[in-house]
């Protein structure tokens, strides 16, 4: 568990706060790209780690990312015009770049400089992979983009979706590294249907989470085959460049273990075995954007498999059409069927995420720690807390996230296989070994 102090710490992120200004150390993900379309579309709202923000597009095609409301009288900027390279306020006219600058302040005398002195609070945005990012940190501290897998990947090759997610965003990224749970939450009560049925429906051959890893349904295979075999994994967390290499292993009985490997990087990524990652990013102390990613390499997504991830196949989950919020959400208790829940699924919720949700949202907000009682199998969470939380501390003496520093080390994903029983994890060929083997 943790203390009061701690629990506080590690959840807020409003700026000036610790976690806030160590989230801000690194480059955020805030929106799609096809959610600022062109040049001179409509603004739009963006709430990013606390802040009231909008996003904009100007006339030469570059996003700004600023302070929603205009700084002559508070008006929001939401309903601004979007013209000639910079984005007007439709109370007097004052008008700013994408820099921040106020461009323009027609209800001041034409020789009046007092323009020059107002700037309203801008981030920087850098455009990939279809993605918009900002960074929110000192501006003389910025650092390279992360090297991530899906980033490197051709357009067609991948798919990314995000949701809003009720809850902090700390408990969020402790479900994505839980190994523990998917004996459970993720189960059906009967193995093979569910290897079956998961195999079946998972419509891409690399890259849909926990439903779709691999090739030719072998990873779901060794999933489904080992996973109910041994229900309390014994977990081990290594230390990386990005963050925490965390493996779980389990007997089967037989002369090799089944390790499944999935990784936490600084400072809200997480990654399942198989080619997926998800990030878990703060809009304020109490909701989350949950991005999912997934990519294969060998061959681009059809339309039929991008259509069935949009539907909620996968880890990523359907969304309530213009909106970014689940179909399935805590308004209608994540359409649970008890028939379902009592004859064929754990939890008889059909959504993969939200089966997620159902358990991170129900512990309210912001769960109170300072309640837990953990066990063996929560030590990749408790070594997350702990790198926040000392990262957090170490920033307040002066000493920055080294993890920022190093994007090419993000360039991994999670893994699955079997190793001999009497493979060390301390071993580095072995840890090798192992997460690169995405059976």
């Amino acid at each position: 568990m943790l203390n009061q102090k701690d629990n506080e710490t590690i959840t807020r992120v409003s700026a000036g706060t610790p976690m806030g200004d160590l989230v801000r150390r690194f480059w955020i993900p805030f929106l799609q790209s096809w959610e600022v379309p062109e040049p001179d579309c409509d603004p739009i709202r963006v709430t990013l780690m606390g802040e009231e923000l909008v996003a904009f597009r100007d006339t030469n095609g570059k996003v700004g990312l600023v302070g929603r409301l205009c700084l002559h009288r508070n008006a929001d900027l939401f309903f601004g015009r979007n013209e000639d390279c910079g984005l007007r306020c439709t109370y007097h006219g004052w008008k700013y770049d994408t820099e921040g600058n106020c461009v323009d302040m027609p209800s001041e005398d034409e020789d009046s400089i007092f323009k020059d002195k107002i700037h309203l609070k801008a981030y920087p945005v850098n455009e990939a992979a279809g993605v918009l990012w900002t960074y929110m940190g000192p501006k003389e501290l910025t650092p390279d983009m992360p090297k991530l897998e899906w980033m490197r990947v051709d357009d067609g090759y991948r798919h990314v979706s995000w949701n809003i997610q009720e809850s902090n965003f700390v408990q969020a990224i402790e479900g994505g590294i839980d190994s523990a749970h998917v004996n459970y939450l993720h189960s059906s009560l009967d193995t093979h249907a569910w290897i079956k049925r998961n195999s079946e429906a998972s419509p891409a051959r690399n890259g849909g989470g926990e439903r779709a890893r691999g090739n030719g349904g072998g990873p779901q295979q060794l999933m489904g085959q080992f996973m109910s075999r041994d229900k309390h994994p014994k977990l081990f967390v290594k230390p990386t460049d990005y963050g925490l290499l965390i493996g779980a292993r389990r007997h089967t009985g037989e002369e090799n273990d089944y390790w499944r490997l999935n990784n936490f990087l600084m400072p809200f990524y997480t990654t399942p075995p198989g080619r997926s990652m998800h990030a878990f990013v703060p809009l304020d102390d109490t909701h989350t954007a949950r991005w999912s990613f997934t990519w294969q390499v060998d061959a681009p997504y059809s339309a039929a498999d991008k259509a069935a991830m949009r539907k909620g196949q996968g880890i990523h989950s359907e969304l309530i059409p213009g909106t970014h919020t689940p179909t399935h959400n805590m308004t209608n208790d994540y359409k649970i069927d008890r028939t379902m829940q009592r004859l064929e699924t754990f939890t008889g919720i059909k959504d993969f995420g939200a089966q997620d949700y159902s358990i991170q949202e129900g512990m309210g907000v912001i769960s109170d720690r300072t309640t837990e009682h953990l066990g063996i199998t929560d030590r990749g969470i408790i070594a997350m807390r702990a790198l926040l939380l000392e990262s957090a501390r170490n920033l307040l003496e002066g000493i920055e996230p080294p993890h920022a520093t190093k994007g090419d080390s993000y360039w991994v994903h999670g893994g699955q296989t079997l190793l001999p029983a009497t493979a060390n994890w301390e071993e580095e060929e072995a840890v090798t070994k192992a997460i690169a083997a995405v059976v």
